[in-house]
C-alpha cells in the first residue's frame, strides 16, 4: 500500500472514530455529560427557541432545510474507498499542478503571529511585482475605494485598508495556479472564487462574534475548504463536467453525484490536493470534515474543530439564503444564467445547530444589526464580481 492510500486509510479511520454520533468517545462523553449529572434526552424543535425577529440570523437558520432522507445519500461518516483507477486518476493529475509559491507560505507564517501588521505583511508582498499590482488593484477598486476617492499606490497602507486577512484571500486567489482552460471553466472559477471570498468573509466575521475561531483561521478555511472543486473543473473533461452537473441539477445530492460520476469527490480531491500544496494539518481536516456539520451535531464533531466548523457550516447557509432562487429580491447573474455546477446543492440545518451557536459560541441570532452587517458584506463582495452579478 503507497503512503497516500495509507493516509487516506488513517483519515477515514480518523473520521469514523470521531464522527460516529452513536458512539461519542468516552472523554468527550464524560466532557459533555459529567456522571453526576443526568443524562441529556434528545433535543427536539420545542426544546430550544425558534422564534427570532425576521431579518436576523436566528430566523435565517431556522428556514434553512431540515435534513430528509435522500439528501446526504453520500455517506459523509463512512464514505467510500476510492477504487485504484480513481485514486490514480486523481495522483497522477494533481502531481502536475504546480506547487504554492514559496511566498505564499511566508505569507501564513506571517500571518500566524499575534503581533502582525500590515507592514510586515507589506514588506513580504513587495518582493512580488505582480502580487503587488493585484494588490493596488483591489484596494482602488470600487468595492474598497474610499470615500475621498484617493487612490493608494503605498502597499502596507493598501493592506492596512483591505485588512490583513481580506489581503490573505486575495494573495491566495492571485497566487494559485491557473486552473482553466476554457471559457466555461473560467466562469465556474469565479463562482468558486466568490463562493470561496464570501466564505471567508462572513465566516471572519463570525469567528470575531465568537472569539472561539481566530480570523485568520477562519479566513484560510473559508478560501480552502472547496478548492477539490477547482481540482476537478481542472482534471476532468467537458463531458464529465456535464454530466456532473446534469446529475445534481436533477437533485442528486453533489457528493453522491460527484462520487457517481467521477468516483471520487471534490473533499477526496482537495485532500490529495492539500497534501500537494503542504497545506496547514488544520486546513486539511477542515476540507475532510467540512460537510459532517449538516449531518452530525456539533458535540459529535472532533473537539479541535467543532468551533470552526460550526463558523463555516454558518457562513454556507447565509450565502445558501442569500442566493436562493425563490427569494424575490434575487437578481439575475450577469452571466447571462451560467452559474456554477454546485449552485442547486443546498446544506441542511440540525436543530441542535442553532443552540449550539448561541449559547456555547455566543454568536448572536437575535440582532437585526448584526444580520444586516453580514448581508452588507456579501453585497460588498459582489463589487468585485461585476462578470457575474448584474448591478442591483
Amino acid at each position: 500500500m503507497s503512503w497516500f492510500s495509507d493516509f487516506f486509510g488513517k483519515l477515514f479511520a480518523h473520521k469514523q472514530e470521531h464522527a460516529k454520533p452513536q458512539r461519542p468517545s468516552k472523554r468527550l462523553s464524560q466532557q459533555h455529560n459529567p456522571p453526576h449529572k443526568k443524562q441529556p434526552t434528545a433535543r427536539t424543535a420545542s426544546d430550544i427557541k425558534l422564534i427570532y425577529p425576521d431579518h436576523t440570523l436566528g430566523a435565517l437558520l431556522k428556514h434553512s432545510p431540515m435534513p430528509t432522507p435522500g439528501m446526504h445519500s453520500y455517506d459523509v461518516n463512512h464514505p467510500p474507498a476510492l477504487d485504484q483507477k480513481a485514486r490514480e486518476h486523481l495522483q497522477s493529475h494533481i502531481n502536475q499542478i504546480p506547487p504554492m509559491p514559496e511566498i505564499w507560505h511566508r505569507v501564513q507564517e506571517i500571518l500566524q503571529q499575534d503581533d502582525a501588521s500590515a507592514s510586515d505583511l507589506g514588506q513580504c508582498v513587495a518582493q512580488d511585482p505582480v502580487l503587488t499590482a493585484q494588490i493596488l488593484k483591489v484596494c482602488n477598486a470600487s468595492a474598497y475605494a474610499s470615500s475621498s476617492g484617493s487612490e493608494i499606490s503605498n502597499i502596507p497602507l493598501a493592506i492596512a485598508r483591505l485588512g490583513l486577512d481580506e489581503a490573505s484571500s486575495i494573495i491566495f486567489q492571485c497566487l494559485a495556479p491557473d486552473m482553466g482552460n476554457s471559457p466555461q471553466r473560467k466562469i465556474e472559477i469565479r463562482h468558486i472564487w466568490f463562493h470561496a471570498q464570501a466564505i471567508a468573509m462572513l465566516s471572519r466575521i463570525l469567528a470575531e462574534s465568537a472569539r472561539q475561531v481566530s480570523r485568520h483561521e477562519a479566513t484560510l478555511i473559508g478560501i480552502l475548504h472547496d478548492i477539490g472543486k477547482l481540482v476537478i473543473l481542472h482534471i476532468e473533461s467537458e463531458q464529465q463536467l456535464n454530466t456532473l452537473q446534469d446529475a445534481i441539477d436533477q437533485g442528486t445530492p453533489s457528493l453522491a453525484a460527484e462520487y457517481e460520476t467521477l468516483g471520487y469527490t471534490h473533499i477526496d480531491a482537495g485532500m490529495m490536493l492539500a497534501l500537494h500544496w503542504r497545506l496547514p494539518k488544520h486546513v486539511q481536516q477542515s476540507i475532510s470534515f467540512h460537510h459532517h456539520p449538516a449531518i452530525m451535531k456539533a458535540h459529535h464533531l472532533p473537539e479541535d474543530i467543532q468551533h470552526a466548523m460550526l463558523v463555516l457550516h454558518v457562513a454556507h447557509l447565509i450565502v445558501q439564503y442569500d442566493f436562493n432562487p425563490s427569494d424575490a429580491g434575487a437578481k439575475e447573474p450577469a452571466t447571462g444564467g451560467q452559474t456554477s455546477t454546485w449552485h442547486h446543492h443546498q446544506r441542511s440545518c440540525l436543530h441542535d445547530t442553532l443552540r449550539f451557536v448561541q449559547q456555547e459560541m455566543g454568536i448572536s441570532l437575535e440582532s437585526e444589526a448584526f444580520h444586516a452587517q453580514l448581508q452588507a458584506e456579501i453585497a460588498r463582495l459582489k463589487l468585485s464580481f461585476p462578470d457575474l452579478f448584474a448591478p442591483t
